[in-house]
């Protein structure tokens, strides 16, 4: 009988815990040993419960550069004093899970859709073995982080990574009255992620104040998903009844709350690709067109890339008038798109993992 392999899945974002937690729920289910880790960072841990993953965290988030490299530090002591022995890591561009891997001799094995965060990924794509990424990234945007030309495996799949997660969900109407809400009464926006490393585009919290005030001047309500604790719209926002933020230690279940909202309004993609899959329209106020939001669009889902307020608001105007327009046809189109997992079984293969 073959003895399948003990991974390591580490986990630093909310989306990571939606997609790792989820592949690693299908690994045990498949017989491997699998130990997860994660840092205590906004809805992380949070989303990890809700999936019910057994997890360890350790480590958590800073915000300027000196206190980012000094909790990666302590970050790293405190995974080697923790973790048990592993045959395998694997993480999004992960500079802590990638420098450990590389310092134990273990192959490390990434999964990315985000070539624009170009200081994770150059700081752990070139110690990768593999690197799992989605056939809408052309190649040369994760090869030009690997400076070995033989020996690296570039695994693509056809399909996005939101769809790991999705393919099999069955909505939950309980997740949204949870939150005292009803299917249809509200829009979910999220802002920009301005303190990370990539970002670079400046102050965008006045176009989400001017979607936010708008809306709620329409009678709509408003789920708001910051990812700060010091995010000023909470400030300007938190006295309005329809202004509802999620408990952090509690979180949300994602996938329901984006299903039965009017519209999803980001400034990343995770959440804007995650709806326009379901069939629920997706904005991107990111400053810049991401690969991956390029070809769910190019695929026919509702999703939208845009920097003007107005425009938004018309996209969700239009769906307050027919909620369901999309939901067949997406559901359709999902199912033939692949799941990263399919493609990391292929690494395993290849490494005899």
């Amino acid at each position: 009988m073959i003895e399948l392999k003990k991974l390591w899945i580490d986990i630093l974002t909310p989306k990571q815990a939606r997609l790792l937690g989820t592949i690693a729920r299908e690994l045990m289910n498949l017989g491997y040993d699998v130990i997860v880790t994660a840092r205590d960072y906004e809805y992380t841990l949070a989303t990890l419960d809700r999936i019910g993953i057994p997890y360890r965290a350790i480590g958590g988030y800073a915000e300027n550069l000196k206190d980012k490299l000094v909790t990666e530090a302590k970050r790293i002591i405190d995974l080697l004093t923790q973790l048990p022995d592993f045959d395998a890591a694997i993480a999004f561009p992960n500079p802590v899970a990638a420098r450990i891997s590389f310092g134990l001799g273990k192959p490390y094995i990434a999964l990315t859709d985000s070539p624009h965060s170009i200081a994770p990924s150059r700081l752990s794509l070139p110690l990768a073995q593999a690197v799992v990424f989605s056939i809408c990234i052309p190649r040369n945007e994760i090869r030009k982080f690997i400076y070995r030309e033989h020996g690296v495996i570039l695994e693509q799949f056809r399909g996005v990574d939101e769809v790991q997660w999705l393919k099999e969900y069955e909505p939950d109407k309980q997740a949204i009255k949870e939150l005292d809400l009803e299917p249809y009464t509200y829009v979910v926006i999220r802002p920009p992620e301005v303190k990370a490393s990539y970002y670079r585009f400046g102050d965008t919290y006045s176009d989400f104040r001017k979607l936010i005030s708008t809306l709620l001047n329409k009678d709509l309500k408003i789920l708001y998903l910051p990812r700060y604790s010091n995010d000023p719209i909470i400030k300007e926002f938190s006295h309005r009844k329809e202004f509802v933020i999620p408990s952090r230690s509690l979180g949300i279940e994602g996938p329901s709350i984006t299903y039965y909202a009017i519209a999803v309004v980001t400034g990343g993609g995770t959440l804007a690709r995650e709806a326009a899959l379901m069939g629920t329209p997706g904005i991107s106020l990111f400053p810049r067109e991401l690969y991956v939001n390029k070809c769910v669009k190019d695929l026919g889902f509702p999703l939208y890339q845009m920097r003007e307020v107005d425009k938004a608001l018309t996209i969700i105007d239009e769906a307050c008038k027919n909620p369901d327009r999309y939901r067949e046809e997406a559901e359709r189109k999902m199912h033939s798109l692949e799941t990263p997992l399919n493609a990391l079984l292929r690494v395993f293969k290849e490494l005899e993992l």
